[in-house]
């Protein structure tokens, strides 16, 4: 069976990587990290939709399931899926979008009559798509969204955010994560500061969707055997780092350049 390639933005996606391989999915993966469009969610549409087709287009080199482990370019990808886009090779493709439906269904008796902050970027929080599923599903809750993409680029660009506290968050952030009930975690860098957020938040439920994406994956054979190659692209990250930095946080020796 061909590795699962699973692409992001930045080290982020690596948060995707490790939920499946807890789950015993995906054990043999390929890891993009496509510095060279980071950050990806502040740029145009159309400038979006270019790195969907290229994803795409890598994916099937390597692979024949491409998880998108990108928020941002999983919005963009299914608003695509409306239009003409061409048609893939791929046989499975799973999406942030789809790890964030999965999460609804699932978590639905938790999260009803509830107060629901989605955190991701720019893009993201800019976007009806997640209101739109949450509101759909459980009517009469109160879904709001904001942008967190000073956080995105700290995790992203290995700032240390560690013993700053309330700090590291801007200060609408904070405000926003004071007064709501569950906060979805709608990038995947936000995973890597969780046990932080959860310390700061006591009284805060944190949710995030990547951990969903094993539950869209069950056709893949459960591989004990765990391998994991690294690509990065761009000069703003070196992949030494980002395959060190998967080491540590993967707690795997499998991470291969």
């Amino acid at each position: 069976m061909k590795p699962v390639f699973v692409a992001d933005s930045c080290v982020g996606g690596l948060s995707v990587v490790k939920s499946m391989w807890n789950s015993g999915t995906a054990g043999d993966a390929v890891f993009l990290a496509d510095y060279a469009i980071n950050p990806l969610g502040t740029r145009s549409d159309s400038a979006i939709a270019d790195v969907v087709l290229r994803w795409l287009k890598l994916a099937q080199e390597h692979a024949d399931t491409l998880v998108i482990a990108c928020n941002t370019l999983s919005i963009r990808y299914h608003q695509l899926l409306r239009s003409d886009m061409p048609p893939s090779d791929l046989n499975q493709i799973v999406s942030m979008v789809d790890c964030f439906e999965a999460m609804v269904s699932i978590e639905a008796n938790r999260l009803k009559n509830s107060k629901i902050l989605v955190v991701g970027t720019e893009f993201t929080a800019n976007q009806t798509l997640y209101s739109n599923i949450l509101n759909a599903a459980l009517p009469g809750i109160r879904v709001d969204t904001i942008a967190a993409t000073d956080l995105e680029q700290k995790i992203a660009r290995f700032r240390d955010w560690h013993g700053e506290g309330r700090s590291m968050l801007a200060s609408d952030l904070t405000k926003a994560l004071d007064n709501t009930d569950f906060a979805v975690l709608a990038c995947t860098c936000f995973p890597m500061v969780k046990d932080e957020l959860e310390s700061l938040f006591p009284e805060l439920v944190l949710i995030d969707p990547g951990a969903y994406c094993s539950e869209l994956l069950k056709e893949n054979s459960i591989s004990q055997d765990k391998k994991l190659r690294v690509k990065v692209t761009g000069d703003v990250v070196s992949k030494e780092r980002v395959t060190e930095f998967a080491k540590s946080y993967l707690g795997h020796e499998a991470v291969v350049s």
